[in-house]
């Protein structure tokens, strides 16, 4: 049996079209072709070596390089500033390593520490903390404030995200309280932090800022989306889809399709505003499509198995 079957028996036929005809109604209404990509070996490369250089922990981030390689050649591609596009690499390689790696006990207790410590420059207790405490420190190289100072706190948000996860392991989620997922899922997803990326730092705020709710929710859900897919086949409970379906007594199916309706219009909110701004408007098209792109490119995903 090859490994597709191993992943794909596990969920029901009817399912998986279902999935299917989900994920590319999506995209379709997004105007945005879906196609499998290559990683970009050049830029992997270059990468891997300024992450040796910069004495990063490699046999720990090593795993998560080809993800930030893959959105910040894909995503961020329309980036100029050849600096900024490694920050965001870098950035991105680290933040996924240490949501991976920081489930057990014996590392966790280090995260709650992270921002007390940051706060006060003192240097973290594992060098992968060293190594994202570092790049929040150069955000400023990147973006002036108050941009910079949006990303840094974003970032903040998604270390204590991963403190919030732990404890609340196993915890009922009440129909009492449906903007609880929400909540969460702002904290965990850098959203902020991603869409702030997507406009040149020489770009006025003004231009883009008001859309900057609505593209969280385009940032947030579009990941979600391509992600349910993977995290169904994992048996994940855990994700935003399964607790907004918990919260509101949906079908993960139903709370896929709703979930979808909010992302799209938010999508087209965005391109609507930024309209009438080019700078900005182009930067924001040259995102999603290479944002779709960042997903196809990751086996991770497995979106090769649905589309």
């Amino acid at each position: 049996m090859t490994m597709n079957n191993l992943s794909t028996s596990t969920l029901d036929g009817e399912v998986i079209a279902s999935i299917r005809q989900s994920i590319a109604e999506f995209v379709q209404r997004c105007g945005v072709q879906y196609k499998n990509i290559t990683l970009d070996e050049a830029w992997y490369s270059e990468c891997c070596q300024e992450a040796i250089n910069r004495g990063y922990p490699m046999d720990a981030i090593l795993p998560y390089m080809a993800v930030g390689v893959a959105i910040m050649s894909n995503a961020y591609d329309h980036l100029q500033d050849r600096a900024t596009k490694m920050w965001i690499c870098l950035f991105t390689t680290v933040a996924t390593c240490i949501d991976d790696m920081m489930i057990r006990a014996e590392d966790l207790v280090h995260v709650y520490r992270f921002n007390e410590r940051f706060a006060n420059f003192q240097p973290q207790e594992l060098p992968v903390l060293n190594a994202l405490d570092g790049l929040l420190r150069e955000v400023a190289c990147h973006y002036s404030a108050p941009v910079s100072n949006l990303i840094v706190t974003s970032s903040l948000n998604f270390m204590s995200s991963i403190l919030l996860d732990n404890e609340t392991q196993d915890m009922p989620i009440s129909s009492q309280t449906p903007s609880y997922p929400e909540y969460s899922r702002l904290l965990s997803g850098l959203a902020d932090a991603y869409g702030f990326c997507i406009f040149p730092s020489t770009l006025p705020l003004r231009e883009y800022v008001q859309c900057m709710p609505d593209l969280t929710i385009v940032i947030n859900h579009t990941n979600d989306i391509l992600s349910y897919y993977k995290e169904e086949i994992e048996g994940d409970s855990a994700n935003y889809l399964s607790l907004i379906a918990a919260s509101r007594a949906l079908t993960k199916q139903d709370a896929l399709r709703e979930l979808i309706e909010k992302t799209v219009q938010a999508y087209h909110n965005v391109l609507e505003f930024l309209r009438p701004r080019p700078e900005a408007y182009d930067a924001y098209v040259a995102f999603f499509d290479g944002y779709i792109k960042f997903h196809a490119t990751l086996k991770r995903y497995k979106l090769e198995e649905v589309m």
